[in-house]
């Protein structure tokens, strides 16, 4: 997906939830005091930062899926929230058709 705004409403629970953690690991690693006072606790940072890590936790999400062991109910919820993501986040939006490559 191309790097662009993204909006809270198109981003389902379960890969917000990921985005969330990631940020909130992102904040826990060794940072500098600039950082720090930038962003003076995790919570802060993650509710003002979560929607930077979209990517990456569907990214992550996405690994799951190829990997043994994960339940099949888990995977098909990790899947319905990322094809739900892949809806939301381009309804509305012209597509690509062959009549506009001819």
């Amino acid at each position: 997906m191309a790097l662009r705004k993204i909006r809270a409403g198109e981003v389902p629970e379960l890969i917000r939830k990921t985005a969330e953690e990631i940020t909130g690991e992102f904040y826990e690693q060794a940072r500098s005091e600039q950082f720090r006072e930038s962003a003076p606790n995790q919570k802060y940072f993650v509710r003002r930062h979560w929607r930077d890590y979209v990517n990456q936790a569907v990214q992550a999400l996405s690994m799951v899926l190829g990997q043994p062991g994960i339940p099949a109910e888990n995977k098909e919820q990790i899947l319905e929230a990322i094809l739900e993501f892949n809806r939301r986040s381009t309804a509305g939006k012209p597509g690509l058709s062959l009549g506009s490559l001819m």
